[in-house]
């Protein structure tokens, strides 16, 4: 349970003993909210607090001790760091596979402080990733193959291109304006949940 953070194991224990909120909460002598504010993750449980739960649960309170002090913050809500990861993909205009490796590091630097990021992160990734292949698979196929020269259309993968650079700027600032409308329902979904990421 070690690798648990410190409201998981408060919740986990709670229900291993057969508690409510309610009754952990009259047990331990603190406020039913504190408690639901502790294990919902938007609190971290110090000093006396910390000590209380530990004595109404029946464990030492070193038992929350370590991962008290090396939990994170609880994710936040910050719709600039989805809007960032998403105009970051923009940065294939300026460098080759830009647009997987910039947000990519975004991801991998905010995915568990900011809410939302990990799933739609990932969904830019996916999308980034295909049209990568697309727009820079087409031209490389037509270099070493003549199938498009003797279809009539040698300027295809040149017209092909410059649609999906256009499309993937299009995709992009349409997903911008997106994630600020509430209920909007875009493909690229920000899920936010009650539970931090």
């Amino acid at each position: 349970m070690n690798n648990l953070n410190t409201s998981e194991q408060i919740k986990t224990l709670r229900r291993a003993k057969g508690l409510s909120q309610e009754s952990l909460a009259e047990n331990a002598r603190i406020n039913l909210r504190t408690l639901q504010r502790i294990e919902a993750g938007d609190t971290i449980p110090r000093g006396e607090t910390l000590r209380l739960l530990a004595q109404a649960l029946e464990v030492p309170v070193e038992h929350f001790s370590a991962t008290a002090e090396t939990s994170s913050a609880p994710a936040r809500e910050d719709t600039g760091v989805l809007k960032l990861l998403n105009l970051s993909a923009l940065s294939f205009w300026i460098l080759p596979f830009g647009n997987v490796f910039l947000p990519f590091a975004l991801w991998l630097y905010k995915r568990n402080t900011v809410v939302g990021v990990a799933d739609f992160g990932k969904r830019v990734l996916q999308f980034q990733a295909a049209w990568t292949v697309l727009a820079y698979g087409i031209p490389l196929i037509s270099m070493f193959s003549s199938i498009f020269g003797r279809l009539g259309v040698p300027q295809f993968p040149l017209y092909f291109s410059s649609a999906l650079l256009v499309i993937n700027t299009i995709v992009i600032a349409w997903t911008h304006f997106a994630i600020d409308r509430p209920g909007m329902n875009i493909w690229f979904k920000v899920q936010k949940t009650s539970e931090a990421y």
